[in-house]
């Protein structure tokens, strides 16, 4: 099984696979990708909070700077 560090991994690589996407409509899939990776990882937190990562934040909330948050 993964860790939600393994998750928060694959989101840096959706967002880098987004800022170096050659095609401009490509752009919005990495970083909903990378939100998928993020709101993964969080929820592998709470389920084992034991793998939180020693620098998260103490909220547990993971932002990144890909574009405006998608709706659910």
């Amino acid at each position: 099984m993964s860790t939600a560090n393994d998750y928060r991994i694959n989101a840096e690589d959706c967002l880098r696979m987004a800022q170096k996407a050659s095609e401009e409509r490509d752009r919005p899939l990495w970083a909903t990708m990378a939100q998928s990776w993020l709101r993964l990882a969080e929820h592998a937190d709470r389920i084992d909070p034991k793998l939180v990562p020693e620098d998260a934040p103490a909220d547990g909330n993971q932002e990144i700077a890909a574009g405006p948050r998608t709706p659910n």
